[in-house]
């Protein structure tokens, strides 16, 4: 419920590069430790190695995907990276984004600074897409590799009973 509450809050940036990746960096790491931390709690068991294996892994797949929604949003990462002072505003010529927009004329012109923001949307974007293929190709790689094995113990499973079979029909001939 908590993170729930955080994604329902407005991402108001400071556009203050002191503030600006303090700030952003607790969206992002705060709400993912959370998420880790309840994934642990709620799968506990047994600390038998194959139990740590797999509740670590699958307890890093919410804070992924927790991180994967920020970065595919654009504007924490965005916020993060501005190193200019300015006021959070909405973009009037762009689809639905923010951005700080600078107070003060300096060396860079306000659309050159516009065009940097927008350059950091996209890369920020870039990032959560190429998260998201990795967390499906890791996935897919764990599905297959689980399948194969359950086929392989299935398979010695089977020449197991096999074996068992022929040794109790040859101590019945030799008796």
């Amino acid at each position: 419920m908590g993170l729930e509450k955080l994604v329902e809050l407005e991402f108001e940036c400071p556009c203050n590069p002191t503030w600006n990746g303090v700030f952003s960096s607790a969206f992002f790491i705060i709400p993912a430790v959370m998420a880790f931390t309840l994934m642990l709690i709620i799968q506990g068991c047994r600390c038998d190695t194959w139990c740590r294996k797999t509740v670590s892994l699958s307890s890093f797949v919410p804070a992924i995907v927790w991180l994967i929604l920020l970065f595919l949003d654009g504007q924490y990462f965005a916020c993060a990276m501005t190193d200019w002072e300015g006021r959070f505003v909405l973009v009037d010529k762009a689809a639905p984004q923010k951005w700080c927009e600078p107070i003060s004329e300096g060396d860079v012109t306000p659309q050159e600074l516009m065009l940097r923001s927008q350059q950091l949307f996209v890369f920020s974007q870039v990032i959560g897409i190429v998260l998201l293929i990795f967390i499906c190709v890791g996935l897919v790689v764990y599905v297959i590799r689980e399948s194969c094995q359950q086929e392989v113990e299935m398979q010695d499973a089977d020449v197991a009973e096999l074996t068992v079979l022929r040794m109790s029909s040859l101590r019945t001939r030799t008796s």
